[in-house]
């Protein structure tokens, strides 16, 4: 893992250096996003480039052992007047649950392809592990880094509210995974979640003028994770303070607002109707052994065929974890082929 603010360099288990960690797989998809796709992502905000506030919507198909992939999606929206007008239309045209849905409508498919909507898609080794040798070590270290960094900026500029939040996040984060019996997986997953929406708010502000980008979540455990010791869902200041760190990186006196949608805690979320593209996407990607071309279901197929074979409007990558690290890489699906590239 890497330290984005402090000493800039890699850190290892039980190291007393301040900073906020960058976890090595979003290393690794780093340079592979700068590499192959970078292109198609920018030239899908050239086309925009007159719009300045953007809406991230994300969906997660995670720990399904029956499917062959974990994948992550984020359908990145351009915010205009047209917002409600927008989500009445998907709501016509969409899905309740894409679980107990036996046929997509096309109609639905041709509005993600005509609309300017930029999917992210990752798709991950099953059960996928921070660090392939001591994850929970890991996880001490990089609280106790931030612990140390939050430290530092309140001794310099005082107890500002966003810090001691910030600073409880994380110390109850530390005493969390420091128990024998601690839910590792769902502190791995905000892990994962909170490094990739930051990256890709920070992305898209290097990429189009922005005055204020949203993230929108779906909401499960990762939201809801021990919320009675939180006053926000902790993985909004982890993301948060990631992306401060990053664009912190490029411009000091960087004026881009990341803000968060919070949903309701029951009954439909106000805007549920625009994560029903990342929930088709990533139930998609989740199902289809791309290796072998196959999807459990006839549902996906035209999904893989008119959406997912869009590089225009679907960017998909892999990440894969090995015995000692590691790698990233960039899926082509090219139609009736299976993944290339």
């Amino acid at each position: 893992m890497r330290v984005i603010k402090g000493e800039r360099d890699m850190i290892h288990h039980g190291e007393s250096k301040s900073g906020i960690v960058m976890h090595d797989f979003l290393c690794h998809l780093d340079e592979t996003f700068n590499a192959s796709s970078h292109d198609l992502f920018l030239d899908f905000f050239k086309k925009n480039k007159g719009i300045s506030k953007w809406m991230i919507f994300s969906d997660y198909a995670l720990n399904d052992r029956n499917k062959p992939n974990d994948a992550i999606t984020f359908s990145i929206f351009p915010y205009t007047s047209k917002f409600t007008e927008l989500s009445k239309l998907i709501d016509k045209i969409s899905f309740k649950d894409i679980k107990s849905l036996k046929k997509v409508n096309l109609e639905f498919l041709q509005f993600i392809n005509e609309s300017e909507i930029l999917n992210i898609s990752i798709i991950m080794d099953k059960n996928m592990k921070l660090d392939p040798f001591n994850e929970r070590e890991l996880l001490k270290t990089c609280y106790r880094t931030a612990l140390n960094q939050i430290s530092f900026w309140i001794n310099n500029e005082g107890e500002k509210e966003n810090y001691m939040r910030l600073q409880k996040a994380y110390k109850t984060l530390l005493r969390e995974v420091s128990k024998p019996g601690a839910n590792l997986r769902n502190i791995r997953n905000i892990e994962i979640v909170s490094n990739l929406i930051a990256y890709i708010a920070f992305q898209v502000c290097k990429s189009v003028n922005v005055d204020i980008i949203g993230w929108f979540s779906d909401r499960d455990s990762i939201l809801n994770h021990k919320k009675a010791k939180f006053p926000l869902p902790a993985i909004f200041d982890l993301a948060n303070n990631l992306f401060h760190n990053l664009m912190l990186s490029e411009n000091s006196g960087y004026t881009e607002s990341f803000v968060f949608g919070v949903p309701e805690e029951i009954g439909k979320m106000w805007y549920d109707s625009f994560n029903r593209v990342p929930d088709l996407i990533s139930a998609t990607l989740a199902d289809y052994d791309y290796k072998n071309n196959f999807s459990s279901h006839d549902k996906f197929v035209p999904v893989i065929e008119s959406v997912l074979t869009n590089r225009n409007k679907c960017l998909i990558y892999k990440i894969y974890a090995f015995s000692d690290g590691f790698q990233a890489g960039y899926l082509s699906l090219s139609r009736g082929e299976g993944a290339i590239g």
